[in-house]
């Protein structure tokens, strides 16, 4: 509709205006270019080296039973950070660096006990991205410094996306089992199995990107100390989420929910808490 009101103001316009002296034909306008053509159904996508900055921003809702009555947190933090992904690919993957920048509290957030966010500044994480986006064997610059961190950032193992070793193309679909150890409180182990679909072809930050839909299901399992006390965790949850993967191989971005319903237990005082906990992670790229 745009282009036909402006075609009708410039007839108008000149319809009004005094008629020039006829002079040589004019150039006729040059026709807009054609849209880019959209890629072919089997183009492969798979990860590749790039060079980007990133924000993390996951937002948390915790509502848990104590013996004193109903507690409810929430809190939200944002992670600046860099990822380095240098070709050529060995037998293990690409050679990758994670360099955190800083972590930033929203508004009102109070941090856990025995979190400092300032060590998070400058920790770098140095592993290798396996073709189904695994990030192996993540080595950290200050291990004293990881751990005290750990809680929130962990180390990135499960930051990209995973994808089948051959790379995937529109329309293609697959299950994975994922397995994550978190270690600051004790030993926790939390199993994904994620069904991963790419279902179109959209456009993010100005560059072609093919969008992959994840629904995962996750157990939670473990115990450990905290505060001098031993405990115990079981629980069950489900994720939905988006990643997006650009054609040339970068990985720009996504979104997840999750929830999680769980009871910690306390032997030695022979208390069980009651837990739901509700969180939204999103993933964007910096300039």
């Amino acid at each position: 509709m745009r282009r036909f009101v402006l075609v009708a103001a410039g007839m108008l316009a000149m319809a009004c205006a005094p008629q020039p002296t006829p002079s040589a034909t004019p150039t006729p306008a040059q026709p807009p270019a054609p849209p880019a053509p959209p890629p072919p159904a089997t183009q492969t996508v798979r990860l590749g080296p790039s060079a980007l900055r990133y924000m993390m921003r996951q937002i948390v809702h915790v509502d848990q039973q104590l013996p004193t009555g109903q507690q409810v947190l929430d809190y939200g933090l944002r992670i600046f950070f860099a990822v380095t992904i240098s070709g050529p690919a060995d037998s293990s993957g690409y050679p990758t660096t994670i360099t955190i920048d800083s972590v930033a509290p929203d508004s009102g957030t109070t941090i856990p006990l025995g979190i400092n966010l300032g060590a998070a500044k400058g920790l770098s994480f140095r592993g290798r991205l396996s073709p189904r986006g695994e990030f192996r064997d993540p080595v950290p610059s200050d291990s004293l410094a990881a751990q005290s961190v750990s809680p929130i950032v962990g180390s990135f193992r499960n930051f990209f996306p995973r994808l089948p070793p051959g790379g995937v193309t529109l329309g293609a679909a697959w299950v994975d089992t994922t397995t994550d150890q978190q270690a600051a409180a004790g030993n926790i182990t939390i199993t994904s199995v994620n069904r991963s679909r790419a279902a179109a072809w959209d456009e993010r930050n100005g560059t072609r990107t093919l969008r992959v839909e994840v629904s995962s299901d996750f157990k939670v399992q473990g115990s450990g100390q905290q505060v001098g006390q031993p405990f115990d965790v079981n629980g069950t949850g489900a994720r939905s989420g988006l990643d997006y993967i650009a054609i040339d191989g970068r990985y720009l971005g996504g979104e997840a929910r999750d929830s999680l319903n769980m009871t910690i237990t306390l032997p030695m005082q022979s208390l069980t808490i009651p837990r739901t906990q509700a969180s939204r992670t999103t993933v964007t790229v910096l300039p």
